[in-house]
């Protein structure tokens, strides 16, 4: 019987194929490859909502490149609390699309949660307009010693929180997934992987996250449509504010295979690897 089990090479084709964007930050905050816009802008958020953007680089005192300090060479630093964050276009660079919506977010985090301000911290976020709508977010709880970390997948507000309570319905918590006591430390690169599928076109979406390639869980169903308006979707860092370093930030236009997954986390040089 011929086996169809791929090789690594044909896995790193595979993910090669895959990519849309990557931001190694080793030759600054713009991206290295990008199917869209490779600029970075910085933004001014309030509320959970941006108040003023579109400031191309980074444009704060709070945020920087650290050189030699990544995972693999320089890193993206957030080194105090901010009301500024940093952002990439959405467009062409997420996979997003009104009959299918897939895709799966890499990066590197390390920190230590207690150095975040008592104060909901969300590192990555995609969206074109808040947490609670038509959002998928990473965050660090503030009411937990140590910290819990969430994934959180939203729809349509419109559709899902019928009564207007946002984060005091239950229906808002059954679309997080949460791990308690995560293993994010200072002396310690994390790999943290989010994929998400059967958005927009089925009533079984769900997102699914991993640590160091080691699936931790997924969120609820999720059946109400994400409805963006492309143009204006973003991929937000540093919300919160988030405290830490990051690292290796890389979109696919489709949810990777755990094996996928497990070959992205030992790439020696990082998802430079995978293109040009």
């Amino acid at each position: 019987m011929t086996s169809t089990h791929p090789t690594p090479n044909e896995t790193r084709a595979n993910l090669s194929t895959a990519l849309t964007f990557h931001a190694s930050f080793d030759h600054g905050p713009d991206a290295d490859f990008a199917l869209g816009d490779k600029q970075v802008y910085t933004a001014e958020i309030a509320m959970g909502e941006i108040v003023t953007g579109g400031t191309p680089g980074i444009g704060a005192a709070s945020i920087s490149i650290a050189e030699g300090a990544g995972k693999y060479g320089d890193a993206l630093a957030f080194t105090q609390a901010s009301n500024h964050i940093l952002l990439y276009k959405a467009e062409k660079n997420v996979a997003y699309s009104p009959q299918l919506f897939r895709g799966t977010a890499s990066f590197w985090m390390r920190l230590d949660p207690a150095e975040i301000d008592g104060q909901y911290a969300d590192p990555f976020q995609m969206t074109d307009k808040i947490y609670s709508d038509d959002c998928i977010w990473i965050d660090f709880t503030k009411n937990d010693t140590p910290s819990d970390f969430r994934l959180g997948v939203f729809g349509d507000r419109a559709t899902w929180d019928v009564n207007k309570l946002q984060a005091q319905s239950k229906e808002f918590y059954w679309r997080l997934a949460k791990v308690t006591e995560p293993p994010f430390a200072k002396d310690r690169w994390t790999h943290v992987v989010i994929t998400w599928d059967g958005l927009n076109n089925s009533q079984n979406g769900r997102a699914r996250l991993y640590f160091d390639a080691e699936y931790q869980a997924a969120s609820g169903i999720i059946r109400e449509r994400f409805n963006w308006d492309v143009a204006n979707a973003t991929i937000r860092l540093g919300t919160g504010p988030f405290v830490g370093l990051m690292d290796d930030l890389a979109i696919f236009n489709r949810p990777l295979t755990a094996e996928e997954i497990r070959v992205l986390y030992e790439l020696d040089r990082g998802v430079t690897e995978l293109h040009p």
